[in-house]
């Protein structure tokens, strides 16, 4: 189902292979909503199994979302995958994210002549707390150290900026 909706999107995309704002943002709730699927599923085995879920499945979803003008990922200062941490560009948006500085439910920033980037929080709901929360069972404690020896993405109170969704999509003059 996930293909077809990326399908679908990669459709809307000009012959030139532009993407825009409003694609980006299509592309991310898409690829939430397919992750929060898998993450829900796997809750209900287990939250260990969620975690190994959201190791494996979440780069696979990420990748399959990815089109030819149009990236886009997970990221936080506090990450849980080494991979997930923020590019150069990223960091003092993330910065006013934190400090409320920006208020808005993302932020699109030009990089250069052509390529645009867009910040989108995450936001902690109580299903995330399971894993990313103060009081973390014993097995999810330890399933997450033997898949995430350097975790820093735990702590977190109900709605608190977790991380972020990011885009990077060249767009057309």
């Amino acid at each position: 189902m996930t293909k077809q909706i990326l399908l679908f999107f990669a459709l809307l995309l000009p012959s030139y292979g532009y993407a825009s704002e409003e694609l980006a943002l299509k592309t991310i709730k898409t690829y939430a909503k397919s992750l929060k699927k898998e993450l829900k599923a796997g809750l209900k085995k287990s939250p260990q199994e969620a975690i190994k879920i959201c190791q494996i499945k979440a780069p696979q979803l990420q990748a399959e979302s990815n089109l030819k003008n149009l990236k886009i990922g997970r990221v936080s200062l506090k990450n849980r995958n080494p991979k997930n941490t923020p590019r150069a560009w990223m960091k003092d948006y993330i910065q006013q994210f934190h400090n409320q500085k920006i208020t808005k439910s993302h932020i699109v920033v030009s990089l250069d002549r052509h390529t645009k980037g867009l910040l989108k929080p995450i936001v902690t709901v109580p299903l995330c707390l399971k894993c990313h929360g103060s009081h973390l069972s014993e097995q999810v404690s330890k399933e997450i150290k033997k898949r995430y020896p350097q975790d820093k993405a735990t702590g977190y109170k109900v709605g608190e900026i977790r991380g972020f969704f990011w885009a990077e999509y060249t767009e057309k003059d």
